[in-house]
């Protein structure tokens, strides 16, 4: 059965004259994310969301972060739902809109144009990897289904993300390939390879202090530190193959191997078998981390590089619906 909310039949009911409104949806675009081709598609995404009935604003991003403001100015306005055609960090700018606006009913819609589109990957949302066009419109029709699942939020420093947050070496790669955008658009796994093999050398991992859930001390030399709120992390590796989006926790990876050839061993471990154990992999299930090192270390929300650290995660459980398919994301959910 439909629900009031389901955007089928808001509009039939709008249609009948029961209804004073259609949806009128926000659009957020990322004109510079993921390759250039995926974007003409985008166009035909639009046409589908208003021959549905939907009254669809569309604004492009023009700076850093400016999809932060767009959802909440959206939020703000009224507008229901928020819609956003771009990447992992666009996804997590306009979850940060949105509940920065204080808005507890706007759901979130998905069109995956990045580089990676790994939230994409992981939920099985469509993604243009190898049908630009079928893609974008098959993310439409999720969006046009209606189901929005209430999923977990992180908070770094009362930023939010709906991925990741990443300390020490990817952070520093990240922040490498974000500066070779032209390249990263055209060819995003040459480059962030090349950027890899580029930093790995010369990078040394910080003295880092890890206080989980209030309760927990660890401390250690971390080439990597990792809180996740998905399976996949680098756009192929499961790095935290059991995490889920909506079960209130956190998946910790840090990584205590400061050897370059001994890391990279470790990482090709892990790349083939997820779910290895390793007294180098530091695991653990949580709601909050506090991050300190020594010496200060950039991390990335949502493979966005940020800020250095210290920095304080914490979550917020089920507090954005996501319009997702059910039948293939529920691997993710409880």
């Amino acid at each position: 059965m439909f629900g009031q909310g389901h955007p089928v039949l808001q509009w039939t009911l709008f249609s009948c004259g029961l209804m004073a409104l259609p949806l009128h949806a926000f659009l957020i675009h990322n004109p510079v994310a993921g390759h250039p081709a995926r974007h003409a598609a985008l166009g035909r995404a639009i046409a589908a969301l208003r021959a549905a009935g939907w009254e669809v604003e569309v604004r492009e991003t023009a700076r850093r972060n400016h999809a932060r403001e767009l959802a909440a100015e959206a939020a703000r306005a009224g507008y229901h739902p928020i819609l956003v055609a771009g990447g992992d960090g666009s996804i997590g700018q306009a979850a940060h809109g949105i509940i920065a606006a204080g808005a507890t009913d706007v759901a979130l819609g998905i069109i995956p144009l990045g580089s990676g589109n790994v939230f994409a990957r992981d939920v099985g949302l469509p993604h243009p990897d190898h049908s630009f066009g079928d893609a974008t419109l098959a993310a439409v029709r999720i969006i046009l289904a209606g189901e929005a699942v209430p999923l977990d939020v992180g908070l770094v420093n009362g930023t939010a993300f709906m991925c990741w947050v990443g300390c020490g070496l990817d952070a520093a790669v990240t922040l490498r390939v974000e500066n070779k955008l032209h390249s990263k658009r055209r060819a995003p796994v040459i480059t962030y390879l090349t950027e890899f093999l580029r930093t790995f050398p010369r990078h040394r991992a910080a003295q880092t202090t890890l206080w989980l859930d209030e309760q927990e001390r660890l401390e250690g030399r971390y080439t990597l530190t990792v809180v996740s709120n998905i399976g996949l992390y680098a756009r192929y590796v499961w790095v935290t193959p059991q995490a889920q989006l909506n079960d209130g926790f956190f998946d910790l990876v840090a990584v205590a191997e400061e050897h370059p050839l001994r890391f990279f061993l470790l990482a090709l471990k892990l790349l083939i078998y997820p779910r290895t154990s390793d007294p180098r992999l530091i695991r653990r299930r949580l709601r909050c981390l506090e991050v300190t090192t020594d010496p200060p270390q950039m991390y990335h929300l949502d493979g966005d590089p940020t800020e250095r650290t210290p920095f304080t995660v914490s979550l917020l459980p089920r507090r954005l619906p996501v319009y997702l398919d059910r039948r293939r994301s529920g691997h993710r959910l409880i």
